[in-house]
C-alpha cells in the first residue's frame, strides 16, 4: 500500500499507490507534497519538480499518492508509529481481527468500531449505530455490515440503491454517515 523509502532521494517512491485521503492505521502524516508528474514542470511553478521532490524524500519514511490529476499528484509522507503510541493517541483499548479484512476496535470510552480495510463501516457509539461504506458500495462492504449489525437491522440493495431495513414498515435510504438510534 505505502512505499517505504530505502534511501534518501529514493526514486522508487514513484511506485507509490493511490491511497486516498485517509491516514493508514499505524502511520502519522508528516508532510504532503504537490508534485509535477508530467516531467515538463519548472522550478517557477507551484508543483515541485521531480528532482525537487526527490531531494525531500527521506530514508525510512513511507509515501502514498492521495490525489492524482493529469499533470500533478499529491504525495503524502508518513512515519510509522508504535502500536502503544497509536492506541494512546486514538484512545483505543484493544483491537482484534474478527473476519477476513475486518477488525473490531474497542475504545476506552466504550465505543466500538468495525473497520473493513481502512474504512469504519459500523460504529457503535452511545445509543447509536453509524454506518458508512466509505464510498465502496460493494457486496463485501454490505455483507460485512450485515454480519456485525444487530439481527433486526440489515442493509440491502434494490434497483442499484442501498436501503436499511430496521423492522419498521418503511425502508430507509442508505447514505454514508447515517445514524440509527438503538
Amino acid at each position: 500500500m505505502l512505499y517505504r523509502a530505502k534511501s534518501n532521494k529514493d526514486e522508487g517512491v514513484f511506485k507509490s499507490k493511490i491511497i486516498g485521503q485517509g491516514i493508514p492505521l499505524g502511520y502519522e502524516l508528516t508532510e504532503t507534497y504537490f508534485v509535477d508528474n508530467s516531467g515538463f514542470g519548472s522550478e517557477s511553478e507551484p508543483a515541485l519538480t521531480v528532482s525537487s521532490f526527490l531531494d525531500k524524500v527521506k530514508k525510512g519514511f513511507y509515501y502514498g499518492i492521495t490525489e492524482a490529476g493529469q499533470f500533478q499528484v499529491y504525495i503524502a509522507e508518513f512515519k510509522k508509529v508504535s502500536r502503544s503510541e497509536l492506541f494512546k493517541k486514538e484512545g483505543i483499548k484493544d483491537n482484534k481481527l474478527i473476519s477476513e479484512s475486518c477488525r473490531m476496535i474497542n475504545y476506552l470510552n466504550g465505543d466500538k468500531t468495525i473497520k473493513l480495510y481502512a474504512t469504519d463501516i459500523v460504529k457503535f457509539k452511545d445509543n447509536k449505530i453509524i454506518l458508512s461504506s466509505g464510498g465502496y458500495k460493494t457486496f463485501t462492504t454490505k455483507a460485512r455490515m450485515n454480519q456485525f449489525l444487530p439481527s433486526n437491522i440489515r442493509v440491502y440493495k434494490k434497483n442499484r440503491l442501498w436501503y436499511i431495513d430496521n423492522g419498521e414498515k418503511k425502508a430507509i435510504e442508505f447514505f454514508d454517515g447515517i445514524e440509527l438510534i438503538i
